[in-house]
């Protein structure tokens, strides 16, 4: 098998996946080696400007191929999965890699890709920022998609959901009107924030810094946590957002299948670190209702996993 430096020029692929939190590119040798990975701002132009979507795209691709020493000219292919628009996405690589072929894929693909399935028939659910759920068919191509309304409208069982959850209860409970809890502690010390004065720090942080979608998010991590250990407000709080997940999971699969059917449902997304208590009520309940589905964790970084179903597409084979 020939090195990396071997290869002529036009033989790399770039693959580039974001969306609301973060931009993750990754860079392939033709036959398929993984060489590089690299990581920039979000995309999503629902929740950043145009300018700044390009921005990030475009660092991505020139950090991964910097760390390589690989010219832009010599890409080959682009790869993009991107929660953004057409424009932000044909902008940012005319300008990284302007000789590159375009491949566009979508996020329901690259949900499926990083479980290993780049033919699927079943159901993608990806339990992040935000949760959206899909359901393909193989047999007859038809798809739909359900969540994905953002965090003003929907993003029921997602780390958006459950951190705006968890502040909530830090409010309530500072004033008495939710159980005692760690969550207050947790969200001093998260966020920086004076206990006594606990209220007017967290509504100015909240509303004139304003606190970010992304960094309100963030605080998922420590709910998740102390549901782990025990805390019933956290636990409360993360069983909510697991039984919103499972239903969203269920109405997506009940659209194209039925119970007596194989097929596959994979689950990806930052949420899932919480473990069991994401996974397990929702494997549950899809099993409950599908007794023949198999769920599956799409484990794959997306850009290594975006990588790795665009070279499956180009293969002869």
């Amino acid at each position: 098998m020939a090195s990396v430096s071997d290869l002529p020029p036009g033989n790399y692929l770039i693959a580039v996946e974001g969306g609301g939190t973060k931009t993750q590119a990754a860079l392939f040798a033709a036959y398929g080696e993984l060489l590089q990975v690299a990581a920039a701002a979000d995309v999503n132009v629902n929740f950043t400007t145009p300018e700044r979507a390009i921005s990030a795209i475009v660092e991505a691709v020139k950090t991964v191929l910097q760390k390589e020493g690989i010219a832009a000219a010599d890409v080959r292919w682009a790869t993009y999965a991107l929660v953004t628009t057409t424009m932000v996405a044909e902008r940012a690589f005319a300008l990284a890699c302007p000789q590159a072929t375009l491949l566009p894929y979508n996020e329901r693909d690259v949900v499926f890709a990083r479980a290993g399935h780049y033919r699927p028939h079943g159901v993608a659910v990806v339990a992040g920022t935000g949760a959206t759920a899909w359901a393909v068919r193989q047999d007859d191509g038809r798809q739909v998609g359900m969540g994905g309304w953002g965090s003003l409208l929907g993003d029921e069982g997602s780390a958006y959901a459950i951190g705006l959850s968890g502040l909530r209860a830090v409010a309530q409970a500072w004033e008495g009107r939710e159980a005692p809890t760690r969550l207050v502690e947790a969200a001093c010390q998260f966020y920086d924030l004076p206990q006594p004065d606990l209220k007017s720090a967290l509504i100015h942080l909240t509303y004139q810094k304003p606190l970010s979608r992304t960094e309100l998010a963030a605080f998922a991590r420590e709910v998740t946590r102390l549901a782990a250990e025990g805390d019933d407000v956290a636990r409360r709080i993360v069983g909510d957002a697991a039984n919103d997940l499972a239903a969203l999971a269920l109405h997506a699969t009940r659209h194209l299948f039925h119970p007596h059917e194989s097929f596959v449902v994979v689950i990806a997304g930052g949420l899932l670190n919480a473990g069991e208590l994401v996974l397990g009520p929702l494997r549950a309940q899809v099993l409950q209702e599908f007794s023949h589905a198999t769920v599956e964790v799409g484990s794959e970084q997306p850009a290594i996993a975006l990588g790795r179903l665009a070279l499956h597409h180009l293969s002869p084979s």
